[in-house]
């Protein structure tokens, strides 16, 4: 069953703005994320942006805004073929546990503006 969804949007200009900030960087992505988005080349800040855009869809579709959480703690890294896979640790581990997400659906785009997300959490 369906448990929430939730949507986001950003500029990549903000983003491309905003990670030029280190403190930003280590709050917001995990190392493994900001590994991930350096090695993308041209696409780096729009990698950022559309992960930046799926943290804000997971909190929305968890319904918890960041009350609690941090960002860094909601990790979006790619499967073999490339889909979006979302890990939750600490305070959004926690409050999934509690409402029984048993997963999390997440898809990203990105064009020349603008990066998107839409997530659907789906549980018991």
């Amino acid at each position: 069953m369906i448990l929430g969804i939730g949507t986001d949007v950003i500029e990549i200009d903000r983003i491309k703005k905003a990670i030029q900030n280190p403190a930003f960087l280590e709050r917001v992505f995990s190392p493994n994320e900001r590994t991930y988005c350096n090695g993308r080349g041209k696409q780096a800040f729009a990698s950022y942006a559309a992960r930046f855009a799926g943290k804000e869809a997971v909190m929305k579709a968890l319904g918890t805004g960041l009350s609690g959480g941090k960002l860094v703690e909601i990790e979006i890294m790619p499967d073999a073929k490339g889909k979006p896979v979302v890990s939750l640790t600490g305070a959004f581990d926690k409050i999934a546990n509690e409402i029984g997400v048993q997963k999390i659906y997440l898809s990203l785009s990105h064009c020349r503006e603008y990066a998107t997300a839409q997530a659907v959490v789906w549980g018991k």
